[in-house]
């Protein structure tokens, strides 16, 4: 285990192996049986579905969308990735762009029946761009104490494009999974147009609209489902009532290089990254409204801003629609 520190922060990053791993491709037998699956959800006209290879675009996130349930791990399967040996990793590379390839370090190969399920039903789904992604592979494991969530407690997306990014790239696609305590996604419209990407803490601002409908559209899949989420699936951990530990394993599709300083480093593939220390404390964003409770912030520190002016009710009403939210509630209710 290497560590590494920086901005007050400790990183723990495993030391894997190039020996003894194992390569996985997509089966293409298994991977015709998920075809019920999405015919189903390409007739109800699925936002995931309709923005998958889509260009990154802030609009979006006025369409509500719930996660798509791509598989149901068994009893047995979920039993196994709370209780073998695991090393936590964020953000390994397990496959690369214009490669087929997943190449799993032996200290994960524990996991890979259920990473083979998640690349069978991406292969159905996608395989058409399958050259244009990276797989990034996240195992997260910890005791949750009553009232605590495993990984970060504020409303969020993964795969969000902030103004380093410019121009835009492709959308960010995940699938995601726990033993225990499925994650709570709110299925209801996001509204950012008065928000400015350089200085608006956006996640801060998801916290808050949530808020606004006191929780009304949070939705949960079953324990042990599969979800297949994009970067508009607005999302947050579960809060345990009891101390017990949790595993959560995430598989992203990303056209970008993830080179954080504190991404494990994936030692079966040759690459020459330049990881750089960064993380979202340091761009000092602040709240979009000032007169938001400081409870919904992402981190203590932060404080808001008393330049800005738009209130809690303007800014919701300004920012989503009657038709939008009518559409939250259906889906909330199991529409898809």
């Amino acid at each position: 285990m290497k560590k590494l520190e920086y901005n007050g922060k400790d990183y723990f990053i495993p030391q894997l192996t190039a020996n003894g791993g194992i390569i996985l491709k997509p089966n293409q037998t298994t991977a015709k049986s998920h075809q019920e699956i999405l015919q189903h959800c390409q007739s109800k006209q699925h936002p995931i579905l309709n923005d998958l290879n889509t260009i990154y675009d802030l609009k979006k996130f006025d369409t509500p969308r719930i996660p798509i349930t791509t598989d149901i791990l068994t009893v047995e399967e979920r039993k196994l990735i709370g209780t073998i040996s695991l090393p936590r990793v964020l953000d390994l590379p397990i496959k690369m762009v214009n490669n087929e390839e997943y190449r799993i370090p032996k200290e994960l190969i524990g996991l890979s029946g259920i990473i083979q399920k998640v690349i069978d039903f991406e292969y159905a789904l996608n395989k058409d761009f399958a050259n244009h992604y990276y797989c990034y592979l996240t195992v997260d494991r910890g005791l949750m104490r009553p009232g605590e969530t495993l990984r970060e407690a504020p409303c969020h997306v993964d795969g969000f494009q902030g103004s380093r990014w410019n121009p835009k790239c492709l959308l960010n696609h995940t699938y995601s999974m726990s033993d225990i305590l499925p994650t709570k996604y709110y299925i209801q419209p996001f509204g950012f147009k008065q928000l400015d990407e350089a200085k608006h803490d956006f996640f801060w601002e998801m916290n808050r609209q949530v808020a606004i409908h006191n929780s009304l559209y949070c939705w949960q899949p079953v324990e042990g489902a599969i979800t297949l989420m994009d970067a508009y699936t607005v999302h947050r951990g579960t809060e345990s009532e009891i101390e017990q530990e949790r595993t959560f394993i995430r598989l992203s599709y990303e056209e970008r290089i993830f080179d954080r300083l504190g991404n494990a480093i994936n030692p079966m593939f040759q690459y020459d990254w330049k990881f750089q220390p960064r993380d979202i404390e340091s761009l000092n964003l602040v709240a979009f409204d000032t007169e938001c409770h400081p409870s919904l912030r992402v981190f203590p520190h932060q404080l808001l801003d008393n330049e800005a002016k738009n209130s809690l009710v303007e800014a919701a009403t300004n920012n989503t629609s009657t038709s939008a939210t009518d559409s939250a509630q259906q889906l909330a209710n199991g529409a898809y």
